[in-house]
């Protein structure tokens, strides 16, 4: 008579194996996240005309991943603050027949800007 021996089985231990490897994607994912961040943050601070160049070839759905509004609000922030005086500028004369630069100006006269809409 032939005895069959049924070894209980021993507590499962699960793979931990899936762990390591959701860790690493996960990894993987937030550098290249932060890299498209940094991206992002350099493009924001070049001059509009070269940001506009690299956003028209992105889809809308970078929106949903990066922080976009405050990244925008801090690169175009500027230095100037109130009580600075004004960065030296040259603009064109409305007849064209030379330049006018803000430091001449203040040499002379006092300067005011005012920025605005009138309509």
């Amino acid at each position: 008579m032939a005895t069959n021996t049924i070894s209980a089985p021993g507590p499962a231990t699960p793979p931990r194996r899936w762990k390591k490897i959701t860790a690493r994607v996960l990894i993987l994912i937030f550098v290249l996240w932060l890299g498209f961040i940094g991206f992002m943050w350099r493009i924001m601070h070049r001059p509009p005309e070269a940001f506009a160049r690299v956003m028209m070839h992105l889809p809308w759905q970078v929106f949903l991943i990066c922080p976009f509004e405050t990244m925008w609000t801090r690169a175009r922030a500027g230095t100037v603050h109130i009580g600075d005086s004004a960065p030296d500028f040259s603009l064109a004369k409305l007849d064209k027949s030379g330049t006018v630069r803000l430091s001449e100006l203040n040499q002379t006269q006092p300067v005011v800007m005012i920025f605005g809409s009138y309509t």
